[in-house]
Order: C-alpha cells, then structure tokens, then sequence
C-alpha cells in the first residue's frame, strides 16, 4: 500500500512554514479536519530515542525540537504466515530523502555467491523423522565388513556416493590420515579423501583447479591435530558437543555404528567445475545410515567439500587466499550441523527447522572467524574488533542490506535467507550470551523459535517472547550505526567483545550495517511486511520541529519509533 503524504489543515501548514517545512504562499482548499482521536506527544531530548508504540492504530505528534533528528518507523510483523499490510500518513518534512537503493556490488570473493547446503539435503533433514523408522534389511557381508575396517592406508580407492543411490558417485583416493588424536570428546581419527578427476597427480588434473597434497595437509591440521584448542574440532565441540557415538545405534538400529572417524570428500560438487561460487560443502545424513537404508550411503561421519573452489587461489595457491579461507569456514559451518544432527535429532529426537539450524551453522562461522583467522560473515579483518569502513563489500551482510524485510522463519534456501538468519544470529551472539546460548539452543527440546526463547529465559532469568527478539533485532540494525549503547539492543562495541565458554574464549568482532555497499534499505513507500520480519519505514532526515505520523496497524503488527 502506498505512503499518503499528507497536510494536515491550516494551522499546522503555518507551523511547517515556521520551522522551514512548506511553502510561504501555500494556500490550503480544505478545512481544517476534525481528528476524533487525540495525538500522542513524544519529546525527543536524548540522541537516541527508541518508543514501543504497540499494536494498536496511533497517531504521535514527535517533538525534535531545534536539533535536526532522523525519524523511522520500525514495523514488526509477528504472524507467523500472513503478510501485514500497513499505512503511515505524515505531515510533509525537510530533507526527506529515500535510501532504497536497487543497485548491488557483489565481491567475487565474498559470501554473497556460496550455498552451504543443497535444498534437497534440507528436505531429508525435515523429513528425518520418517528416515529414523525407515525398514532396512540387514548390510551384506562384504558391507558389514567395510563397517568394521581396519586401519585406513593412504593410497587406498573407494567409490564414494553422492546421494540416496548408488548414483551418482566419484572413486576417491585417501590422501590423508590423521589417527589417535586425544579430544575433549575421546580418541578421533581423520580422514581425507580427494576424487581422482580433481587430484593433481604432477600432470594435472580434468578439473579446472586442482587439489595438491599440500593443501590437503593444510585442510587437515585445520580440522583436527594434536594439541587443544587449536583446530575447528575443538572450537565448534566445545560448544555443542560430539559429532557421533553409540547412543546414536542404540535409539536406531537403522543407523551406523560410532568408530570415531570423521571422513571428508574433496570432490567437484554438482559436476559443474566452478570455481567462483556454488556449493562449497555440506554434510549428508544419509552417510550416517547403514546400507539396507540407502543404498548412496557410504556409512561413514563426513563432509564433502568443492575440490574446484577449495584450489582455487590467487596466483600461487595459499591458504590464506580468500576461496581457501571460505572452505575452512564452510567446515566449521558443516561441522555445526554434523553435530546438531547426532545432538538433536537423533538423542533428543528433535526436529529443528531448517532455519533455526542454518542460523547456528551461520552463527558458528561468526565465533570461530578470528580463531581461522578469516574476516568470516562481518567482511572485516579478523584482527579488527571494530566496524570495519564504509563501503564494505564483502560478508553477508551487503545482501542482507538488500533484502532486510525478508522474513526471518521462512525458508527458500537462497543466498539471501543465509544472510537473514546470520544477521540475527549474530544479533543474539552479541546480546544474550554467544556460545552458551548456543550450546543450550542445540541442547534444548525445541526446534523452531521457542529453542531460542527457553534458552534465553532459563539461563538469564529473563521472560522474552520470539516478538521481543524479532522487534530488538530490528531497532540494533538501525542503531547499529552507534557505540557502546547502554541498555538497548546492539551490535557495535567499537571492537571485540568475548564470549567465553568451556575455558575457550571467542572473539566477537562489532557490526555496523551502515558501513556496507549497499546500506540497509529504508523505504519511503509501504508495501506489505513479510512474517516474522521487520520493515524500516524513513518518515524523514534533519527534521527540526513537530511532525505528526497517523500509523494504521493490521492486529500483527507492532510500530517502534526510533529517532537518532
């Protein structure tokens, strides 16, 4: 529905006059109205001014005074489905300039061109419930033999799976093996195995980029070496637990037995020999179930990673190059939800919506950035704690920019829902208490909003509803412009703020939308807002004086002014 700009009367057409907002010889054709309902008066004193308007029909006369302030209108649909229309009709005000911007600057380097997750994973992953009473008939000898292999030498081939079915599928050669590894979560094993199409034997490869030795060497001493706290097994189990064990046979007979083996598969993800974008990894329950279940399964705890993407460097190959970097945050990313696989579908019988699962998958990048020593979602470097500069192109957070009003809870698996749910992640990261909430997230029997609720409320005595969280994301986006607020939601500290959990401290860097191209969109002009989602409606900039703003609420939506 589109904005009405509207006068109201003669004598606030006057009052504009005074204070520089009309026409010194505007003549109104219409007699003052009779408004039936009495203005609500907000006098702005302090810089920042944040007022729950409610959920109800409103109209507010806002008081700036002589000091110019920006005024928005944060709209918050709480419907879980509908879409909410609205109306706002305001007086006319000074400088009231749109910043939607349609154009967009992708960084051919940066998350705006990568997937985690192929759709139809996903979709197993709902449906999982069904797969876990899934009749089997009992593995072959041979199959049953390969369950209970002996130790894994270098050199070996197999055929590997690629999906529910024995086809597609890639022979693969292990190239690595890193065994008796002492964790916090027991004894584990590595192992890397690179599909021999990709694998650079001294003569090349079919494969546009090649995978070398040495950067299977490198991809392993970052997943899993001796020593503590030091590789991304450690960092993202410290938070959410083991990826496997045999409490997973004894719920379901269905599924593979526990050898404290974690197997990846660098391989050319889709077939597409693709190096700047796509599919870089994923994580596919189906290798969790024996055989007699799918028959694709390669019964085994593993990943499958882009062989084009991951050797894809600048000039010479170095880990450090941006596409390599990508693959070990993707590893963190996957290893979430490897875990949250065993951690809650399987033990506490839980099925988490796919959203819910891809925001703490999202969020684990976020924690464990600084530890890879990668700028990760933020875009900025990760040794700088602040907000990074202005026109930053890179992270998630430009295409969240671009489509903010998406809603939070529904899923299309597109670029832009991974940069929706990683905002909010992060979000809740930086104000309700980082890796413990999210450990308690995973380890909670909810899988939808109420795990975020419960988790929040027991730990920090609170009683927030999944509608305070959704209205706090929105205004800390619009503040986030600003350091150091006290006692209002926030994502910018001007540096890093800790998340300790376990004796392992997490660096948390600050985040200040505005300094992305593009900026935030703030609409001039109403359309509808999207469930659970939030719409940043621009009444004006540099607005001096009184303005009057009559807001038109549907029963779902509630309306937050802010000024700043």
């Amino acid at each position: 529905m589109k904005i009405k700009y509207t006068t109201y009367s003669t004598i606030f057409t006057l009052f504009l006059n005074g204070c520089g907002g009309g026409s010194s010889d505007s003549t109104p054709t219409q007699p003052p109205a009779v408004n039936p309902t009495p203005a609500h008066k907000i006098v702005i004193s302090d810089d920042i001014h944040v007022e729950r308007l409610g959920t109800q029909n409103r109209i507010i006369n806002v008081e700036t005074g002589n000091t110019p302030r920006d005024i928005f209108i944060l709209l918050t649909n709480y419907s879980q489905s509908e879409d909410a229309s609205v109306e706002i009709n305001h007086s006319n005000t000074t400088s009231n300039r749109s910043t939607k911007v349609k154009s967009y600057k992708y960084s051919t380097t940066s998350e705006h061109m990568v997937l985690n997750t192929h759709e139809r994973i996903q979709e197993f992953i709902k449906d999982m419930h069904r797969h876990k009473h899934f009749n089997h008939t009992e593995p072959s000898q041979e199959i049953t033999k390969l369950m209970r292999r002996s130790a894994n030498t270098v050199g070996e081939s197999k055929t590997f799976y690629l999906d529910l079915n024995t086809s597609p599928s890639t022979v693969a050669t292990l190239k690595k093996v890193v065994s008796q590894v002492h964790t916090d979560q027991g004894i584990k094993t590595l192992t890397i195995w690179v599909s021999d199409d990709s694998f650079d034997n001294g003569s090349g490869c079919s494969k546009n980029k090649c995978i070398t030795q040495e950067m299977v060497n490198i991809l392993a001493d970052h997943f899993l070496k001796t020593g503590t706290n030091n590789d991304i097994y450690d960092w993202v189990t410290n938070i959410y637990g083991e990826e496997w064990g045999d409490d997973a046979q004894s719920t379901n007979s269905n599924l593979i037995s526990s050898n404290n083996e974690i197997s990846i598969l660098i391989t050319d993800i889709d077939n597409d020999n693709f190096s700047d974008g796509g599919v870089l990894g994923y994580f596919y329950p189906k290798d969790n179930y024996k055989t007699g279940s799918f028959s694709g399964s390669n019964e085994r705890i593993m990943f499958y990673i882009d062989s084009v993407i991951f050797a894809n460097g600048e000039d010479a190959w170095d880990i450090n190059d941006p596409w390599p970097k990508e693959i070990m945050s993707t590893l963190a990313h996957e290893f979430q939800h490897m875990i949250h696989f065993y951690q809650k579908d399987i033990l506490l019988n839980v099925q988490t919506e796919t959203w819910l699962n891809e925001m703490l998958a999202e969020s684990t990048e976020d924690l464990v950035a600084t530890k890879i020593m990668y700028m990760g979602p933020r875009g900025v470097d990760y040794l700088d704690g602040s907000a990074g500069e202005a026109g930053n192109i890179h992270g998630r957070y430009p295409l969240f920019n671009s489509n903010n009003t998406q809603s939070l809870t529904q899923w299309y698996n597109s670029l832009s829902n991974y940069s929706v749910v990683n905002s909010f992640g992060a979000y809740l990261l930086r104000n309700y208490g980082g890796a413990n909430l999210f450990h308690d997230i995973v380890h909670n029997s909810y899988g939808d909003e109420e795990a975020i609720v419960h988790a929040i409320n027991q730990n920090r005595n609170e009683s927030k509803t999944f509608n305070d969280l959704l209205r706090e994301w929105g205004i800390g986006i619009m503040l986030s412009d600003q350091e150091n607020l006290q006692n209002l939601p926030t994502y910018n500290s001007g540096d890093f703020t800790y998340s300790d959990y376990n004796n392992i401290s997490y660096e948390l860097g600050s985040v200040n939308f505005f300094n992305y191209d593009p900026e935030p969109n703030l609409f001039t002009t109403l359309y509808t807002v999207k469930p659970q989602a939030n719409y940043y409606y621009k009444v004006g900039s540099d607005i001096t004086g009184n303005v009057d703003i009559n807001i038109t609420l549907n029963g779902t939506t509630e309306a937050t002014l802010i000024t700043k």
